[in-house]
């Protein structure tokens, strides 16, 4: 199996190398599970520039068996329906079966950048998720918590879930002595089904591909991208 942890890139005002609670409660799912198989594997993806790679780092530190940054250097501006995007075209070319992501990001907590993501990649999403366990038969048992109650879904893969901390504390490996692994850079080589799905949203109507592809290497291109008529 394969599984995807999305991070989220650090905030200016810490270290670097800091993961946010959830993302660090998602990684921490991601690793248990990986740990039940010897074919699962675990790969770290943010969306980010050359400086804000620690907290893939700090994934490699704590097992990820690979780490890879979508190339761009202005994420931070996009809106959640293009980081959404983007992350579904990596997603794709990385061939995941399961993706997990800490459900408060940049997108002021409401966990929509998970569902883009999901929406994009066309499969199941579940929110609000705290725990996780394999199920076999191509599918995991979770464990949600919404209206001040717990319920247990089994949900079929692949899937998006949005992890959220739990009562207890996650653990991952407490400092940077782990996998020594270089980050690889995805670079988004051809958006143009990205670019004719958000104009056939914007306009109402289908509109074929027009043009031959282009390299996007920033989010602010792909914004330009979207939007160009």
């Amino acid at each position: 199996m394969n599984l995807i942890v999305c991070l989220h890139a650090p905030p200016a005002t810490t270290d670097g190398h800091t993961l946010g609670r959830d993302d660090t409660h998602a990684l921490g799912h991601a690793l248990a599970l990986a740990g039940t198989g010897p074919s699962h594997r675990v790969t770290a993806v943010l969306a980010g520039s050359a400086l804000e790679t620690g907290p893939l780092h700090r994934a490699l530190a704590a097992g990820a068996h690979r780490a890879v940054r979508v190339g761009g250097d202005d994420f931070g501006a996009a809106d959640f329906h293009t980081v959404g995007q983007v992350l579904a075209v990596a997603i794709r070319r990385l061939d995941a079966d399961l993706i997990l992501t800490g459900g408060r990001s940049d997108d002021d907590g409401l966990g929509a950048v998970p569902a883009a993501v999901a929406r994009y990649l066309g499969i199941g999403y579940v929110a609000s998720v705290e725990e996780i366990a394999m199920a076999g038969d191509g599918a995991v048992e979770v464990v949600v918590r919404g209206a001040g109650r717990k319920r247990r879904l089994r949900v079929k893969l692949p899937a998006v879930l949005s992890v959220v901390a739990g009562p207890q504390d996650s653990v991952i490996a407490p400092d940077r002595t782990g996998n020594p692994a270089e980050i690889d850079l995805l670079s988004l080589a051809d958006p143009e089904a990205t670019v004719v799905r958000r104009r056939t949203e914007l306009l109402g109507r289908e509109e074929p591909a027009s043009r031959g592809t282009e390299e996007v290497t920033s989010a602010a291109a792909l914004v330009a991208a979207l939007d160009r008529r």
